[in-house]
């Protein structure tokens, strides 16, 4: 996949900070007594409705901790603690269908939950859409307009890139603004000038106006940047689009999200 992601620790990290259950006698319980009646409190909990405690309970059922793994009954919690506006809960959900790791990539649901999180200005969450419109698929149409709304509103350097990518090579027309790529691809390359992904947006952008010239030598430009990066590996993709503007071709590009 083309478009850059950010890094960030998202995704499922199981962070069960418990207090530890007063003692009546000097001699320790055993651990799993411990554990045991830890389980059973926010069990208690949760069964009465404590959002804190369903995100607890839920983490527990997903990661196995204290409890058997049960994958289903941890979402049925999350879910419950998610519905009562607990902000974790919620991008758990999202993280989880997005991811499709854990349990079946969802992007309906993924959107759900982030344009939640997106209302309350979560950049991540804004980020994220941005991909889910980029690709569409799993109950989401692609549209690249919401995708570039929603990375515009990130708005760093990283998702501005995305932006022009998606204006250069979007497949569908209506979307496309060659003019508006070229301008933003040169003024994310005023940090870098060297930056290899920023010199690929731009060489799409100017073979989408139509200026195969100026796509190529960029390309080119781009390339040579590459193999100075850590992106080497990306080599065969950008020497095939090369391929594209030498034929005269503009670049089109329907995003995949990683599987």
């Amino acid at each position: 996949m083309k478009y850059r992601q950010w890094v960030l620790g998202a995704g499922l990290t199981v962070v069960v900070g418990l207090s530890t259950a007063a003692h009546a006698f000097s001699i320790p319980q055993p651990a799993n007594e411990i554990a045991a009646s830890k389980f059973v409190h926010i069990q208690v909990q949760a069964a009465q409705g404590d959002a804190d405690a369903q995100f607890l309970l839920g983490l527990m059922y997903l990661s196995g901790r204290f409890v058997a793994q049960e994958v289903p009954s941890g979402v049925h919690w999350m879910s419950l603690a998610a519905e009562q506006q607990h902000e974790k809960a919620q991008q758990t959900l999202a993280d989880l269908s997005f991811e499709g790791q854990l349990v079946k990539r969802d992007l309906a649901v993924a959107e759900h939950w982030y344009k939640t999180m997106g209302e309350r200005g979560s950049r991540w969450a804004q980020f994220r859409l941005g991909f889910i419109y980029a690709s569409g698929g799993d109950g989401v149409v692609r549209n690249c307009g919401k995708a570039v709304e929603q990375f515009t509103q990130v708005g760093d350097d990283v998702a501005l890139g995305n932006v022009a990518w998606i204006l250069a090579t979007c497949p569908e027309a209506e979307y496309r603004d060659g003019n508006k790529a070229v301008e933003l691809s040169l003024q994310l390359l005023k940090v870098n000038e060297n930056d290899p992904t920023n010199l690929d947006n731009l060489a799409a952008a100017y073979a989408e106006i139509g200026d195969f010239g100026a796509a190529i030598s960029t390309q080119q430009k781009a390339i040579e940047a590459l193999k100075m990066s850590a992106e080497i590996t990306k080599t065969n993709e950008f020497m095939q689009r090369l391929q594209t503007y030498e034929q005269k071709r503009a670049y089109r590009e329907a995003v995949r999200l990683l599987e």
